[in-house]
């Protein structure tokens, strides 16, 4: 099995990288804030969108779990 090696981030820097990802998203450039919300697993967080502005829901929790997928991949929250 391998083990993936996750980069420290801390939560400020983690919810802009991820806000500014999904605003990439066609429709969803108009996403005006997110949360992220701690938890158990391996990367130690998960997203939820809190303001979508005029973007489509079902366009921009698309691209939320994209993006969320992609980041728990590569980072893991710290305090």
């Amino acid at each position: 099995m391998i083990k993936l090696v996750r980069t420290k981030i801390n939560y400020t820097e983690l919810r802009k990288r991820c806000l500014e990802e999904i605003r990439q998203w066609p429709g969803c450039e108009t996403v005006a804030g997110l949360q992220l919300v701690r938890n158990a697993s391996p990367s130690g967080f998960s997203i939820n969108i809190t303001l979508y502005g005029i973007a489509d829901k079902k366009t921009a929790d698309r691209a939320k779990v994209y993006v969320e997928r992609v980041n728990q991949r590569l980072y893991r929250l710290t305090e």
